[in-house]
C-alpha cells in the first residue's frame, strides 16, 4: 500500500516507489505522476508539472471550498438525490426458520414467529408491480431464514408475478433465491430452470472454514451435501448460480485461497463478497486489511475466468464514471430494493428487519411515497469526512450504520476499509469488471 497525504491541502497524493497518484475526493478525477514529475512538482512553481496539472484541473491557487459543501453541489448538479422514486425490487422474506444456524448471521432465526401467508405475499406483490406499471424490470428475491422451507410459496409467487407483469405491463421479472445449498430437490431444480433463477449460496470456503460459523441445527457440517447440491446446479443449464460469501474470523487472511477454491473445486464463476456489518456495534475485521485481501481474492477470480464484487468495485465504477457512489441502499436509476416482511410491512432497509424508522405498511407507503425518504443517508456527517479521499464513494455511515454503531460517527475500521479501497483502485488498471 502507499503512503499518502493532501496535496495542497485538497488533493489525495499517493505515493509509492517515487511514482505519485493524486486523486480529487470530490470530483473522482485522477493523475498519474512519474518520478520526474513528482520531482518537478517539489519544486518552487510554476514548473512544467504544476501547468500540466492546472490544466488537468488540479491547481494550487483554485478558490477554497468545504469539499462536503462541494459535493451537495455536484450531487445537485449530477442530479442525484437520495431519496428514492420508488421500490423496484423486494427481498421477500418468507420465513425466518433454517435448517443452519450461522454465527454471524444479521438474521433472528426460528423465533417461532409465524411464516408469511399467501395473502401477506400477494399483496406485497400487487403493490410491487403497481409501482411499476410499465417499467422494465423488477426484482424479486427469495430469502428467510431458508427460503426454500417455503418452496410452496415460492411457487406461489413465481406464478402470481407472471401474471401481475402483464396486468401491469412489467417487461421482466427478475428472480433470485439466496439459500445455503442444504436441501435441493428436484422440483425446486425444475422450478428454477423454468424462472430462470439466479441462484446464491452461501459459502465461506472450504470445509474446515465453512464449518466454523456454518452448521446444520444438531451441529454437524452440511458441507458434503452442500458441494453435491452447488455440482447439480452448476451443471443444470437455464441456472445461474453463484456464490454468496461472507468475510469471517476464519477466512480473512485466506480469502486469495478460498476464492481459488470456490472456483476450482465447486466451479462458481459468480462471487459476491459481503461487506462487513457492524452488528456488535462494531467492526469485527480490520479494514484496511479486509481492503487489500478482497483485492487480492479479485485478482484471483479474474485469473480463473471469473468475477468477484465488494465494495471495492464500488471505488472502481466510480472513479470509471468519475460519479459519485454514495447511495448503497438505491440502484443507478434512483430506485429501492426493500424488504417484504411477514404482516403486510416493509422494511425500507432490506438487511435490517427490526428498525422501527424504516419499517411501514404497504398502505403506509401507498397513501405516502415519501416515506422512502426515510433510508436516505446524510452525506458526510461529520467534519472529518472533509478530509477524506473515500468522500465521494463513501460519504459517511449510512443510516443503518448509524443505528447499529449507536451515532454518526463513523467506525475507525469502515473509514480505514473505505480509504484502502480508493488507494487501491487509484493505482489499480485493470478497471471495471
Amino acid at each position: 500500500m502507499a503512503a499518502s497525504h493532501l496535496l495542497w491541502g485538497k488533493y489525495a497524493q499517493y505515493d509509492r516507489d517515487g511514482e505519485s497518484a493524486l486523486l480529487d475526493p470530490v470530483l473522482l478525477s485522477s493523475v498519474y505522476l512519474d518520478r520526474g514529475e513528482v520531482a518537478d512538482l517539489s519544486a518552487v512553481p510554476p514548473t512544467r508539472t504544476h501547468v500540466a496539472l492546472a490544466e488537468l484541473g488540479f491547481a494550487p491557487d483554485s478558490p477554497a471550498i468545504d469539499p462536503r459543501q462541494a459535493l451537495v453541489r455536484r450531487l445537485t448538479d449530477l442530479g442525484l438525490d437520495p431519496a428514492p422514486l420508488r421500490i423496484s425490487g423486494l427481498r421477500i422474506v418468507l420465513t425466518d426458520r433454517c435448517n443452519m444456524k450461522c454465527g454471524y448471521c444479521f438474521v433472528k432465526t426460528n423465533t417461532g414467529k409465524p411464516d408469511m401467508t399467501e395473502a401477506e405475499l400477494a399483496e406485497g406483490l400487487t403493490y410491487l408491480f403497481e409501482a411499476n406499471a410499465g417499467q422494465d424490470e423488477v426484482s424479486l428475491q427469495w430469502f428467510g431464514g431458508e427460503p426454500t422451507i417455503r418452496f410452496d410459496l415460492m411457487q406461489y409467487g413465481d406464478a402470481l408475478a407472471d401474471y401481475l407483469a402483464t396486468q401491469h405491463g412489467v417487461r421482466r421479472v427478475r428472480r433470485t433465491v439466496v439459500t445455503n445449498g442444504a436441501h435441493l430437490t428436484d422440483s425446486m431444480v425444475d422450478h428454477f430452470v423454468r424462472y430462470e433463477y439466479g441462484v446464491g449460496i452461501s459459502i465461506d470456503g472450504p470445509p474446515a472454514i465453512n464449518s466454523e460459523n456454518r452448521l446444520l441445527l444438531g451441529g454437524q457440517p452440511a458441507d458434503d451435501r452442500i458441494r453435491r447440491n452447488v455440482r447439480r446446479l452448476v451443471v443444470t443449464e437455464g441456472v445461474h448460480v453463484g456464490c454468496n460469501l461472507t468475510p469471517t474470523s476464519a477466512n480473512i487472511g485466506r480469502l486469495a485461497e478460498t476464492v481459488s477454491w470456490i472456483t476450482d473445486e465447486l466451479g462458481l464463476k459468480f462471487i459476491y463478497a459481503n461487506t462487513p456489518i457492524p452488528s456488535k456495534g462494531r467492526w469485527l475485521v480490520d479494514g484496511r486489511e479486509l481492503a487489500q485481501e478482497l483485492y487480492e481474492a479479485r485478482m484471483v477470480a479474474l485469473s480463473r475466468g471469473g468475477m468477484m464484487f465488494s465494495v471495492l468495485d464500488r471505488a472502481f465504477q466510480a472513479l470509471d464514471r468519475r460519479q459519485p457512489m454514495l447511495f448503497d441502499h438505491m440502484q443507478s436509476d434512483r430506485t429501492l430494493n426493500a424488504a417484504l416482511l411477514p404482516g403486510n410491512r416493509i422494511s425500507l432497509c432490506d438487511i435490517n428487519f427490526d428498525e422501527p424508522t424504516f419499517l411501514h405498511t404497504l398502505d403506509e407507503l401507498r397513501q405516502d411515497p415519501g416515506l422512502m425518504s426515510g433510508i436516505a443517508k446524510e452525506v458526510a456527517p461529520i467534519p472529518a469526512c472533509g478530509t477524506c479521499p473515500a468522500l465521494a464513494i463513501c460519504g459517511g455511515p449510512s443510516r443503518n450504520e448509524q443505528l447499529l454503531i449507536g451515532g454518526d460517527t463513523p467506525d475507525p475500521q469502515m473509514c480505514a476499509f473505505y480509504t484502502s479501497t480508493v488507494e487501491i483502485a487509484v493505482w489499480d488498471n485493470t478497471g471495471v469488471q
